[in-house]
């Protein structure tokens, strides 16, 4: 059981250090607005081609205040930036099988305002189908080519 803690442990301050450094090498790119004004980013430079056109990418995740993200706005990046900085975010590692349709959440990482590692979690339940007009799907038209 220790041991099994120890893993974790070092898990969890790896990719916390592997986070921490993204900012130097990322690209977010928004795809999509969702319900009560969340805004979603995946990096670019993340976006992993495994076989069987399956992708694995990281998003992010950031509820903005509802009144400046209207639900057809059209925002310029900077904008969304602005709107979204300052603010806790959650970071999430997802796998997309672009043959099939299908998404997995593979680990869910969030972080406070400053970019500290408040908590995260790893338990993948699954390929689920892609519904339409979902941020899935959005993700999916994004990175799935």
């Amino acid at each position: 059981m220790k041991s099994l803690l120890v893993r974790s442990g070092v898990i969890l301050i790896g990719l916390s250090i592997l986070n921490y450094a993204e900012g130097w090498g990322a690209d977010w790119r928004y795809f999509s607005t969702g319900n009560e004004g969340m805004l979603y980013w995946y990096d670019a430079l993340r976006v992993t081609h495994q076989p069987n056109k399956v992708i694995q990418v990281w998003i992010k995740k950031v509820k903005a205040d509802e009144s400046l993200v209207k639900g057809d706005a059209k925002l310029l990046p900077s904008e969304l930036e602005q709107i979204a900085s300052g603010k806790d975010y959650e970071q999430s590692l997802i796998e997309l099988d672009c043959t099939e349709k299908t998404f997995n959440i593979l680990q869910k990482l969030n972080y406070d305002s400053k970019g500290v590692l408040k908590s995260g979690e790893s338990k993948p339940v699954g390929m689920k189908p892609i519904q339409k007009n979902s941020n899935a799907e959005r993700l999916y038209k994004a990175v799935c080519k």
